[in-house]
């Protein structure tokens, strides 16, 4: 690869062919400081205006110059796209295309927990890039030999995930954008799902229930057996252990662990790892009481004997290509997330979405970067999230560079302008 393309490449400029893996890690290990990332961002409109009619239209309509893109503030001037554009019930999805569709290898799903899910057009450019966006997040909050680990997921297979988003779009391919994270854990270490699907389960359930859902299990004495097995070996011979996938699955394990007054010391080796959100009690198509984060790191750190700071949230969105990693507060009782240096955000007010400022503010969160966008438009992404701003420019806890927010819930129509009136507004 010649130096040029990779000169390209760095300043946000999609090309046809297939970016290798070692390029973009180099591109994501750099300090963007701001007149770098705002060069970046000038790189990213422009192509965007002119691959895709639909944005040129929304620039035109905003009377935004490229040219005057000039500063870090400026970056609140940026036409922005609502995940709200990406529901499939929208019908704007295939707008945002910057290729043909004939030219997308898949479009990444989302966990439908509406029964309306996002729809996003992808390429191989931008598989690779969110593949190493999230593997670098694993990395940078998961510091651990991972070729010495096992993951233990409380979630479907990513192969089934698959096939779920098939009942819920008829757009083909499709795969389910979280599934994504779990095919990077696939080939970082060895992975083990706990959902689990029998035929003669289903069988009985249909037989009592007219329903299949009695089928799926969790597989929680085998990974009690394996915990015990594995504790059972010479400190220097175990390897190190990861729990993740759903928090709710996860609370429901830990409820078991109560009841049968099973409890661990793992010390150093092991780590608790949720995402995808649904603490509110409501997450794809399940349905609970609401999860407590305090109390549910409370009772990690009492049942597996481990300290807080080994229990992480991961936070991504099926329109945007960054992958936010966090760290346990203990001042806040939440997750702090941190924005890596190939982003940034911006807060916007819930009622104007007028961009806000100062630490402490809360409004909907703004997601920008220049790169994983090379089959749609997607570098300047307004979530419904409603989330505050924790600090500006570094982390006051851990001293990681950059923005810091935390996740407060979803924003609903009748607390603002709410996601759905997005449309209409822009």
């Amino acid at each position: 690869m010649n130096n040029k393309r990779e000169e390209l490449i760095e300043e946000g400029i999609s090309l046809s062919e297939s970016i290798t893996p070692s390029v973009i890690q180099n591109t994501l290990k750099k300090d963007y400081k701001d007149m770098e990332f705002i060069r970046l961002m000038r790189e990213i409109i422009t192509e965007n205006i002119d691959k895709n009619e639909f944005y040129r239209d929304m620039i035109e309509h905003a009377g935004f110059k490229v040219d005057d893109l000039n500063s870090i503030d400026d970056l609140e001037s940026i036409p922005y796209i609502s995940t709200t554009f990406y529901k499939q019930s929208a019908g704007m999805y295939k707008k945002l295309l910057k290729i043909p569709e004939d030219n997308l290898q898949h479009w990444n799903c989302s966990s439908t927990t509406s029964g309306d899910p996002s729809l996003v057009g992808v390429n191989k450019n931008d598989m690779n890039f969110l593949y190493e966006m999230s593997r670098k997040c694993f990395l940078d909050f998961i510091p651990r030999d991972w070729d010495n680990a096992k993951v233990f997921l409380f979630s479907p297979s990513a192969k089934m995930l698959d096939r779920f988003c098939i009942r819920f779009t008829k757009e083909r391919p499709v795969r389910a954008y979280s599934g994504n994270y779990y095919k990077v854990n696939e080939e970082m270490t060895k992975v083990k799902y706990l959902f689990s699907f029998s035929i003669l389960k289903a069988l009985e359930a249909i037989i009592k229930t007219r329903s299949i859902v009695g089928g799926f299990y969790i597989k929680q004495s085998y990974l009690i057996k394996t915990i015990n097995k594995l504790l059972q070996k010479p400190e220097d011979k175990r390897y190190n252990i990861g729990i993740g996938g759903s928090n709710y699955l996860i609370s429901k394990f830990m409820e078991y662990l109560r009841e049968k007054d099973i409890s661990y010391n793992f010390g150093d080796g092991l780590d608790v790892v949720t995402g995808g959100g649904g603490w509110d009690g409501h997450k794809a198509q399940l349905k609970y009481d609401p999860i407590n984060k305090s109390q549910y790191v409370s009772n990690i750190v009492k049942l597996f004997g481990i300290e807080s700071k080994s229990v992480i949230d991961i936070y991504g969105i099926t329109e945007c290509p960054i992958v936010f990693g966090s760290h346990w507060s203990d001042k806040y009782e939440d997750f702090i997330f941190h924005c890596p240096q190939y982003s940034r955000i911006i807060l916007r007010d819930v009622d104007s979405l007028e961009p806000l400022k100062k630490e402490g503010d809360r409004g909907f969160l703004e997601v920008l970067t220049p790169f994983g966008s090379s089959a749609s438009v997607k570098h300047a992404v307004i979530v419904d999230d409603h989330v505050e701003l924790v600090s500006r420019n570094k982390c006051k806890e851990t001293g990681r560079e950059g923005s810091t927010f935390r996740i407060l819930g979803r924003v609903t129509e009748s607390e603002g302008i709410g996601c759905h009136s997005l449309i209409k507004w822009i």
